[in-house]
């Protein structure tokens, strides 16, 4: 892979509360940062180059008909890389593996950042691990059918035949049963009153629990202001 190689289109964080999801296409691949607006390569002050790891996913977003969907999520920030690492220790996997799906959102600014006019981006990321068919729970072992024990013939032994009383209808009393109080029906488990998707929900409480406006939230998340009010948390 040359240094310049072209890839997907790239995954931009504009605005807090912006939002890439996508399936992860294959696994990530290091690269070279190179230097803003130019196509020179970038490194730090005592001369080591400065990395970036590029992640190509299968996006839904389109821009037009012959879009495929498919982006580069470029991790150069400390911030992003440390938002993504949590997520994958949290899906108790070792690294972001082709056939997952990753997301990743901008929750805020850093407040202590040390350029108050061009503030680091903080951000949060979800992963959930590719599944395989070969992962399986080993079936039980079948069990081998048991014989019955041997058991020898045994001789008929002869009864006494009684005569049989004639048989008249007879009327059996039913005991006594208590009248039963009606049962009540269990209380049906109420619905989600927000109705949105779990993800979503999810989403929300993030940029919440980072102090992010509800107005932001709404914008973000593309739900109606009124709407997100009715959500408790």
């Amino acid at each position: 892979m040359s240094l310049f190689e072209s890839s997907n289109k790239g995954l931009k964080f504009d605005t807090v509360g912006a939002t890439h999801t996508g399936t992860v296409k294959s696994a990530p691949r290091e690269r070279q940062q190179t230097k803003y607006g130019t196509q020179e390569p970038d490194f730090w002050p005592n001369g080591d180059p400065k990395m970036q790891i590029l992640v190509d996913l299968q996006t839904d977003q389109r821009a037009d008909a012959n879009d495929d969907g498919e982006r580069t999520l470029y991790v150069a920030s400390k911030n992003m890389k440390k938002a993504i690492g949590e997520a994958i220790r949290a899906a108790q996997a070792t690294d972001i593996m082709p056939g997952g799906v990753l997301s990743v959102t901008y929750i805020g600014n850093d407040p202590a950042s040390k350029n108050p006019a061009n503030p680091a981006k903080l951000y949060s990321a979800q992963y959930t691990a590719p599944t395989s068919a070969f992962v399986q729970q080993p079936a039980a072992p079948a069990q081998a059918p048991q014989q019955p024990a041997y058991q020898p013939p045994q001789q008929p032994v002869a009864t006494p035949q009684r005569p049989q009383a004639p048989a008249y209808p007879q009327q059996v009393q039913q005991p006594y049963q208590a009248p039963q109080p009606p049962q009540q029906q269990a209380p049906q488990q109420q619905a989600d009153p927000s109705g949105l998707p779990a993800e979503k929900l999810a989403q929300i409480g993030q940029l919440r629990s980072a102090g992010i406006p509800d107005e932001t939230i709404a914008s973000a998340v593309g739900i109606a202001p009124e709407h997100l009010a009715s959500i408790p948390f």
